[in-house]
């Protein structure tokens, strides 16, 4: 499968992929790259992000900035590479 990139980089991904991974209009993708490939990861959201965040740390020690911590968080987890 392949898609052909348009006017201003955009492209057109396949209905059937964007039904199995829930792309839908207005969904933020990450673009990653590495490895000579591009990587688009969906960005999941949440109605109220503190709750799904937590008991996702567990400082070692108390924590002055937990927003900065969380954020760091984020950042770790969504540079994973994929399956």
């Amino acid at each position: 499968m392949s898609v052909e990139v348009g006017r201003y980089g955009r492209l057109i991904l396949p209905k059937h992929i964007r039904d199995l991974y829930g792309v839908h209009e207005g969904t933020r993708l990450i673009v990653a790259g590495g490895k000579g490939r591009i990587i688009l990861l969906p960005v999941q959201t949440y109605d109220r992000p503190t709750e799904a965040l937590y008991g996702s740390v567990s400082p070692e020690a108390p924590v002055d900035e937990p927003t900065q911590v969380a954020r760091e968080h984020i950042r770790r987890k969504l540079s994973e590479e994929p399956g």
